[in-house]
């Protein structure tokens, strides 16, 4: 399967992007790579995968939370930090829909 160059152009016009002539052959060819990479992916046989054992010692140790102090604690105070207009006690953001 490969994309042609209109469904990256819907692609882009979905994630509101502009793009070049020259953006789009090159978006294509990459975006071609990646689903190639992952139709390769699904045919391999995954079968003999299901009796591998993993290991748990070797994932990423969890660490407890802890409460540091020293830091702003107060709504007003963390508020009172932000470049942006506060509005009913939020921070307003700019509108990123149109």
């Amino acid at each position: 399967m490969s994309l042609t160059q209109e469904q990256v152009k819907h692609i882009a016009n979905l994630s509101r992007l502009l793009l070049s002539p020259e953006d789009i052959e090159k978006y294509q060819k990459d975006l071609n790579s990646i689903v190639n990479y992952i139709d390769m992916l699904s045919k391999v046989d995954d079968k003999e995968l299901a009796s591998v054992q993993i290991d748990g010692s070797k994932m990423l140790s969890l660490r407890e939370d802890e409460v540091k102090t020293g830091f702003l604690s107060t709504r007003e105070e963390l508020l009172a930090c932000s470049p942006k207009p506060i509005i009913n006690h939020q921070i307003a953001i700019n509108n990123i829909m149109n």
